[in-house]
């Protein structure tokens, strides 16, 4: 699922950030995963059969 954060991109980088990740490859993941819950909660979708979140932990 393609996400689209052109507000991210254009404010640029985040000042200060200490993170692994890029900041705004966290929160593009982070929405990637919102916007997949919630599109499985509209659709009614059964959990995965592991029980895990889809894109894994954060």
């Amino acid at each position: 699922m393609k996400i689209e954060t052109p507000l991210l991109r254009r404010l640029g980088p985040v000042p200060f950030w200490r993170g692994e990740k890029r900041c705004l490859d966290a929160l593009e993941d982070i929405y990637r995963r919102a916007a997949e819950k919630a599109r499985r909660a509209l659709a009614a979708d059964p959990p995965d059969p592991d029980g895990k979140r889809p894109g894994g932990e954060c």
